[in-house]
């Protein structure tokens, strides 16, 4: 893989998942904070705290998984794309001759 599809498919990545992470963790935190928005109290008038809880702890966790996997594309990608260089005099191991 070169170095300009590893950049593709790291932006790539953190468009489509890095971004829905950060707005899953977002209502995760506003749910601890117990900021709800009305549409979802209004279809489930009978949730308790705990139900709560678990919900914001859900979108907390799935929004972590999402952020990690843009990070382990680019890690992965980017340690794929280096090249390996050829090997020169100075590299290659001097080996007396027999005598």
């Amino acid at each position: 893989m070169n170095r300009n599809a590893a950049i593709v498919l790291t932006i790539v990545t953190a468009l489509a998942c890095g971004i829905p992470s950060f707005i899953l963790m977002c209502f995760g935190v506003l749910a601890l904070f117990g900021a709800q928005m009305p549409e979802v109290m209004a279809q489930n008038p009978a949730s308790t705290p705990e139900e709560v809880m678990l919900g914001a702890g859900m979108f907390l966790c799935f929004g972590a998984v999402l952020l990690i996997i843009p990070i382990l594309v680019g890690v992965f990608s980017f340690r794929l794309s280096k090249k390996e260089e050829p090997a020169t005099i100075d590299t290659i191991d001097y080996i007396p001759p027999v005598s």
